[in-house]
């Protein structure tokens, strides 16, 4: 697996990992490359942690709309997924730990979720003493190009797509599907940036953006000196 050189600073840690928090969590482990004369770190393990919130509703107009088991369930699954990966962090001896920052979001379950879920994580860091720091979104994607601005072979595919869409002949449920060379394609986003910029830079085959994302955060820690 390629590595990634840890620049001119010195490695802070044996192993270290990423997350990008949301109930399907994705998480990275960087290790220090073992070999000799080595200045870099190598992914260990990379996956995902599910956790699903029960009588879970994003369409909340007024009091009455909330489920009887709220605000119950969402502090209940925070300190089950709090758990599991305060057990991944001590199993595997993790020093470390960066964590992709809060965006606002549209919908204000889904915020309230996200900021549960950082706060009993926060929580349990503060407990086992496991240092962390965060990342803003703009922060790693700066570092790791994860722009469409920054791709022109992606930015002229995807003008293709738009070209293709406009001469496509509609299904019979009415939708519009882009075809080249007779498959069906559709737009790079920056979710599917994220796995191509993943896969490319450590030569993997992933198909899951919260792991990318996971994998493209610990590459711009390494790359801004936080580990």
């Amino acid at each position: 697996m390629p590595l990634i050189m840890g620049g001119y600073h010195t490695l802070k840690y044996n192993r270290w990992i990423s997350l990008d928090i949301s109930t399907n969590t994705g998480f990275t482990i960087f290790a220090k490359n073992a070999a000799k004369d080595s200045n870099g770190y190598i992914i260990d393990s990379y996956g995902l942690i599910n956790a699903k919130i029960t009588d879970y509703k994003s369409d909340i107009k007024k009091y009455s709309d909330f489920p009887d088991s709220y605000p119950v369930n969402f502090l209940y699954t925070s300190m089950v997924l709090a758990k599991e990966i305060r057990t991944l962090i001590q199993e595997e001896k993790i020093e470390f730990v960066v964590i992709e920052h809060t965006e606002k979001g549209k919908q204000r379950l889904s915020q309230r979720t996200l900021e549960w879920f950082h706060f009993a994580i926060c929580n349990m860091l503060l407990e086992i003493d496991v240092p962390f720091k965060y990342l803003l979104v703009s922060d790693w994607r700066k570092e790791v190009s994860c722009y469409i601005k920054c791709w022109p072979e992606y930015i002229a595919y995807n003008k293709q797509i738009k070209t293709a869409k406009k001469t496509a002949v509609p299904t019979k449920t009415g939708r519009i599907l882009a075809r080249i060379d007779g498959k069906v394609v559709s737009k790079i986003d920056q979710k599917k940036l994220s796995i191509i910029i993943a896969n490319q830079t450590y030569d993997l085959s992933i198909s899951d953006d919260n792991i990318a994302d996971a994998i493209n955060i610990g590459s711009a820690a390494i790359k801004l000196g936080l580990v």
